[in-house]
């Protein structure tokens, strides 16, 4: 078994509320050192690690990626994009089904044992019906005990799955992503067969921007009506094809948003990796 990361980064900000030890370079930092350990303590696994970088980023995030990993410059413009080519690799790279994929997003901060975990859960025979692997999911109390994984309804687009299902599942991740909203919802509800959006939620929309032509907000309104109506057939999947998704107890990471932190030594783990 190999681990392919995908590091999604871009060099922007935006407007999220943000703890004070928050910075992209200090989850970076922290995601090397779990990358660092993963190598030394689980050299099977051989973790490789494509930074995919939408336009350009700092020159000392940009020299941390190339001492790890692969980093590599496209101009996709947004999230979905983003996620979108991220997707496509394990296609386009001709990964191994037996191989494991982690989407990995820039404002997440890691714990030092969070890849050496998410090793040794895909290979754990126990965990050999899952096929989704969330590092951070529902909030529970951080015991200080060593990770273990229950299943989880849903998670963020930071998590690992294996190659074989990512492939088998690529044109309804596309989908979900196209369907506006809260797309890594959609995602994990349809992938374990569960229905995403009520009649209500398919028929009414946010209003579009104050000036929008009404052809267009007509046009945008048939749109995310079609991939809701689809996204939601696509989550009549037989029993056979729905995934299932483990969540990790504790967090083996934390997104970087006020309102959404998991527990856990977080401002410690940032500390260590804060510039000198």
């Amino acid at each position: 078994m190999r681990l392919h990361v995908v590091y999604r980064s871009h060099g922007g900000e935006n407007s999220k509320g943000r703890p004070s030890w928050y910075s992209k370079r200090v989850g970076l930092a922290s995601f090397c050192a779990a990358v660092a350990a993963a190598r030394a303590q689980r050299p099977d696994a051989d973790v490789e690690v494509v930074f995919l970088n939408d336009g350009p980023v700092p020159g000392d995030r940009l020299e941390l990626m190339q001492l790890w990993g692969d980093p590599v410059s496209f101009e996709g413009g947004s999230n979905r994009r983003s996620y979108l080519a991220a997707l496509a690799l394990p296609r386009r790279r001709s990964w191994a089904a037996q191989d494991v994929l982690l989407l990995a997003e820039d404002d997440y901060l890691w714990r030092p044992e969070a890849l050496v975990a998410l090793v040794d859960a895909v290979s754990d025979p126990a965990h050999a019906h899952a096929d989704y692997f969330a590092p951070y999911g529902e909030e529970v109390e951080d015991t200080g005990l060593p990770a273990r994984w229950t299943p989880l309804v849903s998670t963020t687009s930071t998590f690992a799955a294996r190659v074989r299902a990512v492939r088998e599942d690529e044109r309804l991740l596309q989908l979900c992503a196209l369907s506006g909203g809260n797309f890594d919802y959609a995602s994990c509800l349809t992938l374990q067969g569960r229905r995403r959006f009520t009649l209500r939620e398919l028929l009414e929309h946010h209003d579009p921007a104050e000036g929008t032509a009404a052809w267009r907000s007509a046009l945008r309104r048939g749109y995310l009506f079609g991939m809701r109506a689809a996204v939601d057939l696509r989550s009549l999947r037989r029993p056979s094809r729905r995934r299932v998704l483990l969540g990790a107890e504790p967090a083996l990471a934390t997104h970087m948003e006020l309102g959404w932190i998991a527990p856990g030594p977080w401002e410690e783990i940032a500390a260590a990796g804060a510039p000198s």
